[in-house]
């Protein structure tokens, strides 16, 4: 039940993002790189829903541009899509490009005041994000799963924060847990595992680990960025 806040915003027990996701199998076939944005928070589970399905459209995309098109529950699981959780639009281009557009839920720990009228969080907004590969269910990498861990309204907060989603020191998980075990430096932005993932790590099991942060973006920015890998795919 959202509840007024210092009489300007709303805030809300939750927080709901919109996850939107671009991969590309054909051309990466390890699936070693999926693009990840948050575009948008808001304390209104609808008005996330509602915003989540204009997303592609806002990004500058046109339904015409799209060979698969699907925003029902039901087509989801005719077609056999994975990562389902929360997924409000499946969609895929010519070039065999997946697009997905999902919302994800989370506790409102930090107290996120919201417009009123739109009940969108405004200003910036750093996501700790998790994935999961889990190259044992497909070893194509299509099979995993995407954690909003947090959201705090720092970088450096994020970043610190970021660093400990993998390891619990109390149950005996460290470092040397993993197979395999990889932090960007103090000064670096990603770890060499795709943009923003600050950790990589392989389980016992295969299944690859990466812990990104990423700070929301305005779907005019998103705009911007679309444009141009589009121009650059083409030429």
């Amino acid at each position: 039940m959202a509840t007024k806040a210092n009489g300007n915003g709303t805030k809300d027990e939750n927080l709901y993002h919109i996850v939107f996701s671009i991969s590309n199998i054909p051309k990466d076939p390890n699936l070693a790189i999926e693009k990840l944005r948050i575009c948008g928070t808001f304390t209104d589970l609808p008005a996330a829903k509602a915003a989540a399905h204009k997303t592609l459209f806002e990004a500058g995309y046109e339904r015409e541009w799209f060979t698969e098109y699907d925003t029902n529950e039901t087509d989801f699981e005719i077609h056999h899509i994975k990562r389902k959780s929360g997924l409000c639009v499946f969609a895929k281009s010519g070039d065999g490009t997946t697009f997905r557009v999902s919302v994800a839920t989370t506790p409102n720990t930090q107290g996120f005041e919201s417009n009123p009228e739109d009940h969108k969080v405004h200003g910036d907004v750093f996501h700790v994000v998790q994935t999961i590969v889990l190259y044992d269910e497909d070893d194509s990498g299509e099979a995993r799963e995407t954690i909003v861990e947090a959201h705090l309204k720092k970088y450096e907060d994020a970043r610190k924060f970021a660093s400990t989603v993998l390891l619990a020191p109390e149950d005996g998980v460290t470092k040397e847990s993993f197979a395999e075990y990889d932090e960007a430096g103090p000064t670096e932005k990603d770890c060499g595992y795709g943009e923003n993932v600050v950790v990589h790590a392989v389980g016992g099991n295969g299944e690859n680990l990466l812990v990104s942060v990423l700070k929301g973006q305005e779907m005019e920015s998103v705009r911007l960025a679309e444009a141009a890998m589009r121009i650059r795919s083409f030429n």
